[in-house]
């Protein structure tokens, strides 16, 4: 389908596999607070393209380990009844509108299956960090394990860098040669793709801003701040440098936020100024315009928009099978807002869109609770932060592999924290006795 990559053989190296395993087993050895542990090492060290396909199904590594991780939880009884909100009702029905209009668009048994199979993916690991993320405490925790993996990453990413080759290659799915653009060498490690590993990465520093805030413990905060954007760099990638352009702008915005309503509107109306009035192409044509270190696709990203608008009788009721005939490079939709649409029409990208304003307006009701301590509003507001990467993110490339877990997680994160009444952050027990000292 549109802007959809199927896996058509098997690749499983005995590295790869006996990796799996040990994760497998580290998942009935750790405590359920640290159950996430061997889904992010699987997630930043072994290649993506790791996976089985059994009579055309696909067991990626992702998937398996995500499965084994419900039947620990499910034998350790450590699966929590919880109270469907809001966003966990609009997932749901996501994830049904996409199972039922890709059947209808495709109309095969094959694609029936395919979707499903996403869906299942979204639906397993979105409720096991919903699961998983019950205070502020565990986000903070799953910010330190990954402050952790990415002293390896960045090594093998600076190794990449030093030689031009890609130390995971032997395992298949990576290339064994670093990609290079107008000069700049660009490094993926493990990833799927070096963009892929950049907006990984930079979805991961408000974690780490987070964790120096509530507990201010900022040497383990900045050491994973530090390794994360030395890791962006090196994938010579504009979007994810983008996002913490725009990461760091919505930090800062937090000090104006008596105020964010009015800057709303105001954006808006220079962006209307801007399209029909100042510029004499689309107001989006300043997409094509963008390039932070050399090579950027950015007239692509343009042209994508462009197409859809001119194609759009061809997607909005169902979607469509493929974009190639649009023009040069649109069979790659490099736009997650519009691969939703092209994947399941208008009512797919509805939904989608339902989904990141529910999002907004858990953190905008957390910032304006009267019960809530001002640390609370702040941690809330990293969060909505992070959701305004990912919606930056979302207008240069659309998200898979790696990167869909982590946009996953940044959903069920504000699920638990944000839309459910009075999740306040609690004091450091460190921090408690330190001060009776």
């Amino acid at each position: 389908m549109a802007g959809s990559a199927v896996a058509t053989t098997t690749e499983v190296h005995p590295v790869g596999l006996a990796a799996l395993l040990a994760l497998i087993v580290l998942l009935w050895l750790l405590p359920r607070q640290w159950l996430p542990l061997p889904m992010i090492l699987l997630l930043s060290l072994v290649p993506a393209g790791q996976r089985l396909l059994v009579g055309g199904i696909d067991f990626s590594f992702i998937r398996m380990l995500s499965w084994m991780t419900y039947v620990r939880m499910f034998v350790r009884k450590d699966l929590r009844r919880l109270e469907l909100n809001l966003l966990d009702r609009l997932f749901l029905v996501w994830c049904g509108v996409l199972i039922v209009q890709g059947t209808l668009l495709g109309g095969t048994l094959t694609v029936f299956i395919n979707r499903l199979g996403f869906a299942l993916d979204a639906l397993t690991i979105y409720f096991f960090f919903r699961t998983v993320i019950q205070n502020y405490d565990n986000l903070i925790l799953i910010g330190r394990m990954f402050a952790f993996t990415s002293i390896p990453v960045f090594l093998f990413f600076v190794f990449e860098s030093q030689t031009s080759r890609n130390l995971f290659h032997f395992m298949g799915g990576v290339p064994e040669f670093t990609d290079i653009r107008d000069g700049r060498l660009r490094c993926q490690g493990a990833f799927a793709h070096p963009i892929i590993a950049g907006c990984f990465w930079a979805q991961i520093l408000p974690l780490h801003i987070l964790a120096g805030l509530v507990t201010h413990r900022w040497l383990t905060a900045i050491t994973g701040l530090a390794f994360a954007i030395g890791i962006i760099l090196l994938t010579a990638s504009s979007t994810p440098v983008m996002a913490i352009v725009f990461g760091v702008l919505g930090f800062v915005m937090y000090f104006f936020r008596s105020g964010m309503r009015w800057y709303r509107w105001m954006i808006l109306a220079w962006l209307l100024i801007l399209h029909y009035i100042l510029m004499d192409k689309p107001v989006y044509h300043l997409l094509a315009r963008i390039d932070l270190v050399g090579g950027s696709t950015g007239y692509h990203r343009y042209n994508i928009i462009d197409k859809s608008i001119d194609h759009f009788s061809e997607w909005w009721r169902f979607g469509t099978m493929t974009t190639a005939h649009w023009g040069y490079g649109c069979q790659d939709i490099t736009n997650q807002f519009l691969l939703e649409g092209v994947n399941g029409g208008l009512l797919r990208l509805a939904m989608f869109l339902a989904m990141v304003v529910t999002t907004f307006v858990g953190v905008s009701r957390s910032m304006r609770s009267p019960v809530l301590s001002a640390t609370a509003k702040k941690a809330a507001w990293i969060l909505g932060t992070a959701m305004f990467m990912h919606c930056l993110n979302f207008i240069a490339i659309s998200y898979f592999e790696q990167a869909t877990v982590i946009w996953y997680m940044t959903l069920a994160a504000i699920s638990s924290l944000t839309l459910v009444p009075g999740c306040d952050v609690a004091p450091d027990p460190a921090l408690s006795r330190s001060a009776r000292a």
